[in-house]
């Protein structure tokens, strides 16, 4: 990988495109409820698709590319190992999903957005003992910030009606959604950084995977509720969101293979002020004092993390400022 001005411009736009879609999530799904707040159309339906054109995309890519580049042929081949580890990440994603609506049965779901956070931290940690990342202080004092930024976050909207009642069962089940969280990322990161297979050939077998889970839900779903019909009222705005979801998956994906979790994790968090902020612009909520801090901390924490951290040297002593300790 070449490290020029042209490749930082593409880091910069795989990012920038990432954060924009992260952002774009919650304003999307607010966009697809009815007049009543509600949801006219089956959502895991909306997952299933969404997971099934990612499929389409990719397996799309890779017979484009057996077809036009024969010399990446040799890498367009996986084992039936390969196969079988991609379900982890899948089986994860999905038993965190469906874990949630357990969780939120003993906790508020205040309490359960502020609990959530702590994947942030979890990444951190989980890097460092499955992926053998080193991570020096000032990245961890970021991983910490970002924590902090994102539960002062989810604070600064609570009034004192929202109780944060959590039982002990709830912070098991939440400690699994945690491991899962953090552990699905961890996961894919260290499937799709092994070998050479392109990441389209990854994605393909990952999303196989994915459409057996959404299925497996959908499924579920339908025999909850079965007079919506398996779909419900699709309409433009569904279809929208199906298309939306599925390049968001995509850019993911980059985002783990080239970067990996923890980028992705703050991007995650960032995404929070994005929101906020197209919120602010399209429905004219407020932003609050409390809700700027928690920013500003999040800011705090990616400027640490991607400038101060790169020249961070523990041992060296700064010898510009021989009167102020460096710590």
């Amino acid at each position: 990988s070449m490290d020029g001005p042209a490749s930082k411009a593409t880091d910069a736009a795989f990012i920038g495109a990432a954060l924009l879609f992260n952002s774009l999530t919650a304003p999307m799904v607010k966009a697809t409820q009815n007049a009543e707040g509600g949801y006219s159309y089956r959502k895991e339906c909306i997952y299933f698709f969404a997971e099934l054109l990612k499929l389409g995309v990719a397996v799309g890519w890779c017979v484009w590319k057996w077809q036009t580049e024969p010399s990446l042929r040799p890498k367009l081949r996986f084992s039936q190992r390969d196969f079988w580890q991609y379900s982890i990440p899948g089986f994860v994603f999905f038993a965190q999903n469906n874990l949630s609506f357990l969780a939120l049965q003993h906790m508020a779901p205040a309490a359960f957005q502020l609990l959530l956070n702590t994947r942030i931290i979890s990444v951190a940690i989980l890097a460092v003992m499955v992926l053998g990342k080193k991570l020096n202080t000032v990245e961890w004092m970021s991983m910490w910030l970002l924590t902090n930024g994102a539960a002062a976050y989810q604070l600064s909207d609570c009034d004192g009606d929202n109780d944060m009642k959590v039982s002990v069962e709830g912070l098991m089940i939440m400690f699994i959604i945690i491991m899962c969280a953090a552990g699905g990322n961890i996961a894919t990161q260290k499937l799709m950084q092994k070998g050479d297979q392109p990441l389209m050939l990854q994605n393909a077998i990952l999303y196989v995977w994915g459409v057996a889970f959404n299925l497996f839900n959908l499924v579920v779903s339908m025999r909850g509720n079965p007079d919506m019909g398996w779909v419900g009222q699709v309409e433009g705005i569904q279809v929208t969101s199906i298309v939306f979801n599925a390049v968001y998956g995509l850019s993911i994906s980059i985002i783990l293979k080239r970067f990996g979790a923890i980028t992705r994790t703050f991007i995650n968090t960032v995404a929070i002020i994005c929101t906020a902020l197209i919120d602010y612009s399209m429905w004219g909520d407020s932003i609050t004092y409390l809700q700027m801090t928690s920013f500003a901390t999040i800011f705090c924490a990616v400027f640490l993390n991607s400038i101060i951290a790169k020249d961070y040297k523990p041992d060296g002593v700064a010898v510009s400022s021989p009167g102020g300790g460096g710590g």
